[in-house]
């Protein structure tokens, strides 16, 4: 199969990175090797696609997909038209000991940083199947920001081990410049010894297609001062969870307990001051808009205020099943709700999003920066001559 083929059963022309990636894994396959690849392309870009064109280029007909759940019909029905029998699972469901995996199964990893870091175990176990594998493998992520060295060392030591000797701690002292941790054996990164970051690293390697998000540096964050109480003088000054009736144990405790205080009453509703802020920034245009909390608790109770007031919204966190999300984010998409109110899980699977939204309302940000960007690439419009004139960022900032 060449990409003419590709493009003959999917009725339209690859995109030029499509193409470039499909190649990549042609020239591979005509090497008598395996297909090796990592898809590192901007959200958006069209990854299913390309990932599907990749193995199928390798020889492959059909593949096992770890792809977020709500993801799965759209990974299926591209390997329909492709002549690709597409077999999706959870990243969950691959870590599990019983899950087995042939070796000559093709794999396509989507959001390869859901498998954890190189002391996690859906990690690890990829990285022993890939060894052995005998058939192709790609893997993708639109995160550049996840790739820190140690995505770096993850994405290496899985798709080319040989260039990867002695485990992590040796590749840090191979490749990067560190400080001693005085608190632990594994050392401070400081930066790659070649000057670029980890993003460039990673982008220059042999094997991974990269495909830079330009559309995120042009986009501007407003930031807008947020209206809420007072914290409590006991928390400032004593750490004394007024509400818990103890003392706060540690910094990212009392960081959770001040927003809290900030956005809910001891009755666990949402701050009605800072939700009708919110209001008036919700209703200061008529479009969609998506609203992002990093607490799914938070998000929680402010989205039952929008229903408390009338809101045409839904919500979507990480504890919906796959069906309930779909089902959720397709009423937004169709437009039979204005608002959509959510937590880190609206990062995956919302494509389409852009063509509806152009708005991101983040209330409780996340210290995340490769979140806040895949979260913001989700109202990005894609193409060559794409116009973001009309997408907007809006952060609450709390005092």
């Amino acid at each position: 199969m060449d990409n003419s083929d590709i493009e003959d059963k999917l009725g339209f022309p690859l995109k030029e990175s499509q193409a470039e990636a499909a190649g990549h894994a042609a020239d591979q396959a005509r090497r008598g090797t395996p297909v090796r690849l990592c898809l590192y392309h901007r959200t958006g870009e069209g990854k299913t696609i390309a990932s599907l064109a990749c193995v199928a280029q390798g020889g492959a007909q059909s593949v096992l997909v770890l792809a977020p759940p709500v993801t799965h019909p759209k990974w299926v029905e591209v390997g329909a038209t492709l002549g690709v029998h597409v077999t999706p699972v959870s990243h969950a469901k691959f870590r599990m000991k019983d899950f087995k995996v042939s070796r000559k199964q093709a794999i396509i990893v989507d959001e390869f940083h859901l498998l954890g870091g190189h002391k996690g175990q859906g990690w690890k176990k990829m990285d022993r199947l890939a060894k052995g594998l005998q058939a192709p493998l790609v893997i993708c992520s639109a995160t550049p920001n996840y790739n820190d060295a140690e995505r770096v060392y993850c994405v290496m030591h899985v798709l080319a081990p040989d260039t990867v000797k002695g485990g992590y701690i040796q590749f840090l002292y191979q490749h990067c410049e560190t400080t001693v941790n005085p608190f632990g054996q594994e050392p401070i990164v400081d930066g790659f010894r070649t000057g670029q970051t980890a993003e460039e690293f990673l982008a220059a390697l042999p094997y991974v297609h990269y495909v830079e998000d330009e559309a995120i540096k042009q986009i501007v964050i407003e930031d807008i001062p947020a209206v809420c109480p007072d914290l409590p003088d006991e928390l400032v000054d004593y750490g004394w969870d007024v509400w818990g009736n103890r003392i706060v144990a540690s910094q990212m405790e009392e960081k959770h307990r001040i927003k809290r205080y900030r956005m809910l009453y001891s009755s666990g509703d949402f701050e009605l001051t800072l939700f009708k802020q919110i209001d008036d920034l919700v209703k200061s245009d008529t479009g969609q808009v998506l609203i992002y909390f990093d607490s799914s608790e938070l998000a929680k109770a402010f989205y039952a205020r929008t229903v408390e007031y009338g809101w045409r919204s839904v919500i979507v966190h990480g504890t919906l099943s796959a069906t309930n999300k779909h089902r959720r984010v397709q009423a937004f998409l169709e437009g039979n709700a204005q608002i959509m109110v959510g937590t880190a899980t609206m990062a995956t699977g919302l494509d389409g999003v852009d063509k509806v939204c152009d708005r991101l309302i983040i209330v409780d940000d996340t210290d995340d920066d490769a979140k806040r960007r895949q979260l913001m690439g989700r109202i990005l419009p894609r193409g060559l001559d794409t116009d973001i004139s009309k997408k907007t960022v809006q952060r609450l900032v709390f005092p």
